[in-house]
């Protein structure tokens, strides 16, 4: 790494930011080395506060944040959230920013950003009364908040948000055969653990994905398909409680996520055909599948503490538009499953639109023995409530 620690995740917080990259993406290859863990620190933090940082930078500068140079303002907002949330020196927050950007934008920007930040420093933040500063505190637009509270309550809603504000532990799926000694088991969802490095046999995976895979029930002598499978870990979960006995073919629209995931289960010596289709048009003939697994494309909601930006890109709009596909790819869905059989929907979202509105006029009930609790026809995960990433679960039955 030949770039200071900051200037690196003022560069990968710009990346975010104004071209789309997802955080935990782009970080994801860093090293285990201290100034990997400090860069990584530094941008996932700085996302979930941005939009308190962004209020203090506005409050401690003389320009408006749009006549600002981009790259001046990440490193800003890098030095605010460290200097104000953060668990670093202040002294060291501020002379490293100020540092950056003379090296990176010459003295004048060095001196801006000594002034910004030294006056940050002092500020005294007042959030406002009511939604505004409920969701200022829990690092969403007041929309989002106030849908959740729609939908689940106050007191779910801001547990939910307030959960998500905290970094996500590092999890897996333990194969078949596989023993890690050093992991430790999630309560709940057999087979999904904490662990803190890669070992054989361990697929990462946030254990909410685990329990999809689990809910599925499957047994060997089934035919299951996995209707929108990329990148993968769920349909490998099939694959292996299937055993020898059965059949499991994934589907996916994107091409490159196809080709990405045919090469990883070769690698893993894993014989699952994969087919390119769009999920509402599958080549194969009505009531060919025991089950079928429908992770469907959602907003993402549920996922914040592993991909923070997602509450700075979505729309009031996001979550209906979302609805809209996975209400065509589940009835897709149930014409594929065998009249005796069971699609198993699921999105990592929260919304109510994406959830408990999808499947409330279908024959569909919660599955059993999960951690979570019922949501509408139903169930519901979450980092509140199962130490998971937020997903809800239903099993719908043609």
């Amino acid at each position: 790494m030949t770039r200071p620690p900051r200037v690196e995740a003022a560069l990968a917080l710009g990346r975010v930011l104004r071209s789309g990259a997802y955080s935990n993406v782009l970080l994801r290859d860093l090293s285990d080395e201290p100034d990997s863990k400090l860069i990584r620190r530094l941008v996932y933090g700085t996302l979930r506060y941005l939009l308190r940082v962004d209020r203090l930078i506005e409050r401690a500068s003389t320009r408006p944040l749009s006549q600002i140079d981009p790259g001046v303002l990440d490193l800003l907002r890098i030095g605010t959230w460290e200097l104000r949330f953060g668990d670093g020196a202040p002294h060291a927050a501020v002379n490293e920013a100020v540092k950056a950007a003379t090296a990176g934008f010459g003295k004048p920007a060095g001196g801006f950003v000594n002034a910004v930040l030294r006056n940050a420093q002092s500020i005294k933040e007042a959030l406002p009364e009511g939604a505004e500063g409920a969701s200022l505190e829990l690092g969403v637009k007041p929309w989002i908040y106030e849908r959740l509270v729609a939908t689940w309550g106050e007191d779910d809603a801001s547990a939910f948000l307030r959960a998500s504000l905290e970094p996500a532990k590092r999890t897996a799926r333990v194969r078949p055969g596989a023993n890690p000694v050093e992991a430790i088991a999630i309560p709940g969802i057999e087979g999904a653990v904490e662990a803190d490095r890669d070992v054989t046999g361990l697929i990462p995976m946030d254990p909410s994905s685990v329990a999809v895979g689990i809910a599925a029930d499957v047994s060997p002598g089934m035919v299951v398909l996995d209707l929108a499978a990329a990148p993968g870990g769920k349909t490998l979960h099939l694959y292996d409680e299937l055993g020898k006995e059965g059949w499991v073919v994934a589907s996916d629209s994107h091409p490159g996520r196809v080709m990405s995931a045919r090469r990883r289960f070769n690698r893993l010596g894993v014989g699952v055909p994969w087919l390119v289709a769009d999920g509402r048009r599958v080549p194969f003939a009505p009531a060919t599948f025991d089950r079928v697994l429908l992770d469907a494309p959602c907003t993402g909601l549920g996922t914040l503490r592993r991909r923070p930006e997602i509450r700075h890109r979505l729309r009031p709009e996001s979550p209906r538009e979302s609805a809209e596909l996975q209400n065509q790819l589940l009835d897709a869905a149930l014409e594929l499953v065998k009249p005796d059989g069971v699609v198993v929907y699921s999105v990592c979202t929260v919304f109510r639109e994406e959830t408990v509105d999808v499947v409330a006029a279908r024959r569909a009930e919660p599955p059993a023995d999960l951690p979570g609790r019922a949501a509408g026809n139903g169930w519901l995960l979450g980092p509140h409530l199962s130490r998971t990433d937020g997903m809800f679960i239903s099993l719908v039955r043609p």
